[in-house]
């Protein structure tokens, strides 16, 4: 006796019609720009440009390049827009009893922004904190140091007195903040060596510093970067395809670059200025 399966022979009581309406699918781009634009953040991007002072067989960029500073990239043509950020991939992970933390984010913005490998992004409604140690230069007659962040507002800076004594806390009288620089007053090598730093091509200073600053990303890859839509119906022409904001994938300044020493000594490469 054959036996009658009760999955394939039941009959169905409704067959759905293969097609009830005519599908059509639409994209509106502008409601997807007006949710970064409502819930992003403001920010500047700079263009990134690999400097032509690289060698051609090593891909090494020149230590002396005052385009680059020898970092291979330098950055035009600001602009000002307003993104949507998020971290990712935040964990941080120990070992051989150091920290190592990637700082990775997914960072959108409107297709107009045209962001590309090695942007700069700067976040100017945020504030991060950042810890590092400056060894200050003595150059024309100033004490300075270059920290790899421009800082907003110095909380906490200690000097290196020697092994035995407590560190020493300077006050906001003995510094002072130009950009991307501090500036010491020359009175802070009284504290450490009775030798004139006039002499000197080096100085023996060591200090530690945390301090507040905008967070500031390079753009690593680009998640959605091929992707333009036909508005409303499929008739229209390619001519008139509209990108859909970009998505990347950034990585904070610091694990990209060392101390970043933009400022008077850079050429400025910016054809409007």
């Amino acid at each position: 006796m054959e036996k009658k399966s009760i999955i394939s022979d039941r009959k169905p009581i409704f067959q759905t019609p293969a097609n009830v309406v005519n599908p059509n699918v639409g994209w509106n781009v502008d409601r997807f720009e007006e949710l970064i634009y409502a819930h992003g953040y403001d920010a500047y991007i700079d263009r990134a440009l690999r400097c032509p002072c690289c060698d051609k067989i090593s891909g090494q960029a020149q230590s002396t390049c005052l385009n680059c500073l020898g970092r291979g990239w330098f950055f035009i043509d600001r602009r000002e827009t307003r993104i949507i950020a998020q971290s990712m991939n935040n964990v941080k992970k120990f070992q051989d009893w150091s920290e190592l933390n990637h700082g990775t984010a997914k960072i959108t913005a409107r297709g107009s922004d045209k962001m590309g490998f090695m942007d700069r992004i700067i976040l100017l409604q945020l504030e991060a904190y950042y810890s590092e140690i400056l060894r200050p230069v003595l150059y024309k007659g100033e004490i300075f140091a270059y920290p790899v962040y421009e800082p907003l507002e110095i909380t906490n800076i200690f000097l290196f007195v020697d092994d035995v004594s407590n560190l020493k806390p300077l006050t906001p009288e003995m510094y002072r903040i130009e950009g991307n620089r501090i500036i010491f007053d020359l009175g802070i090598q009284d504290f450490v060596v009775n030798e004139d730093f006039t002499t000197m091509s080096s100085v023996p200073i060591n200090i530690s510093i945390r301090y507040s600053y905008y967070p500031v990303y390079h753009v690593l890859d680009a998640n959605r970067e091929l992707m333009k839509v036909r508005e409303r119906n499929c008739s229209f022409t390619d001519e008139q395809l509209r990108a859909m904001p970009i998505n990347v994938t950034c990585r904070k300044a610091h694990f990209i670059f060392d101390a970043q020493k933009f400022g008077a000594e850079l050429n400025n490469n910016n054809i409007s200025t």
